[in-house]
C-alpha cells in the first residue's frame, strides 16, 4: 500500500471514529452485481405473503446480522449498538444509509443492519428502498414485489399493500416498486412528505431505515433529505475516493450525518 493509500485509509478511519463509530474495517460486504441468476425470474410476492429467506438466499446476498455465533454477526451488533444510542439520545426515529456512488455495499449494510436492530426484542424496523429510479433491494431477498412506493405514490395502490412481512419478527420492507424515470420529482411530492411523517410518527418503537440511492448519481437525497433525522454514510475502501467522499459530505452539510461505515472486501 502506497502513501497515498495509507493516508486516504487513514482519514476515513479518523473520519468515522469522529463521528461516533467504528469503521467496518475488513467487511466482506462489498457490493455485487445484480443478484439475478442465468435470467431466472424472481418469483413476484404481495403482501399477503411472507418472505421466508432461505440460508442460500442469505449466503448469496451476504446477509449474516442473524447469526447468533460470528464475527461478521457481531459487528453489525456492535454498530446497532452505536446507532441505537445515539438515535436515542438525540431523539431520532429515521435514518438514511446512502454513499457516494452505485456499488459501494449501502443497501446490503442496510438489509443487516436493519435485521440486526429488528433482533432487540426491544425495537422494531421499518426498511424503506427510496432509490426508485434503480431499486434493488428487493433482489437481495430474492423476490418480484407485486407492488411498492412508486406504485403508492402514482397509483394510489394502498400502503398495506406494498409492504412486505419477512420471516425475521419485527422486520418490515418497503419495496421501492416499478422504477421511474421522474423519481427526485416523486420523492418531493406532498404526498411522500405526508407518508414520512406518517410511518415515522405512527409506532413509538419502530424505527424507519431508508436505502437512499448515492449522493452522487443523482439528486433524489437532496429531496428526500428534510424527512430524514440522521444519515449514515457508506465508503467502499478500495473504490470510495477521498474527494468523492468528501464532496458528499459538503452535499451534505445540512443534513445530521452520524457516522461513516467503511466497507471493505478481499
Amino acid at each position: 500500500m502506497d502513501k497515498l493509500e495509507k493516508a486516504m485509509q487513514k482519514a476515513r478511519q479518523e473520519r468515522a471514529m469522529s463521528a461516533g463509530l467504528s469503521p467496518l474495517a475488513s467487511s466482506p460486504f462489498a457490493a455485487q452485481g445484480s443478484l439475478l441468476q442465468s435470467g431466472r425470474a424472481l418469483p413476484v410476492i404481495n403482501s399477503k405473503d411472507v418472505v421466508t429467506l432461505t440460508e442460500e438466499q442469505l449466503d448469496r446476498s451476504r446477509i449474516v446480522a442473524h447469526h447468533t455465533r460470528s464475527a461478521e454477526a457481531d459487528v453489525f451488533r456492535l454498530l446497532r449498538t452505536q446507532i441505537l444510542q445515539i438515535m436515542a439520545r438525540e431523539k431520532y426515529r429515521t435514518l438514511a444509509i446512502t454513499s457516494a456512488d452505485y456499488g459501494d455495499g449501502k443497501s446490503t449494510i442496510a438489509l443487516n443492519l436493519a435485521i440486526s436492530i429488528a433482533m432487540d426484542l426491544k425495537q422494531t424496523v421499518l426498511l424503506a428502498d427510496i432509490d426508485l429510479r434503480k431499486p434493488n433491494l428487493h433482489e437481495f431477498l430474492g423476490i418480484e414485489p407485486e407492488a411498492g412506493l412508486s406504485d403508492y405514490l402514482l397509483h394510489d395502490t394502498p400502503l398495506p399493500e406494498c409492504l412486505l412481512r419477512l420471516s425475521f419478527e419485527r422486520l418490515t420492507i418497503l419495496p421501492a416498486g416499478k422504477p421511474i424515470e421522474r423519481s427526485s420529482e416523486t420523492l418531493g411530492l406532498p404526498k411522500m412528505a405526508a407518508l414520512a411523517h406518517e410511518m415515522k410518527t405512527r409506532y413509538p418503537d419502530r424505527l424507519i431505515i431508508y436505502d437512499m440511492p448515492p449522493v452522487l448519481a443523482q439528486d433524489d437525497p437532496l429531496a428526500f433529505i428534510p424527512h430524514v433525522d440522521a444519515v449514515l454514510m457508506v465508503v467502499r475502501e478500495g473504490k470510495s475516493k477521498t474527494a468523492d467522499v468528501t464532496r458528499c459530505l459538503d452535499i451534505l452539510s445540512n443534513a445530521n450525518v452520524i457516522g461513516t461505515v467503511l466497507n471493505e472486501a478481499f
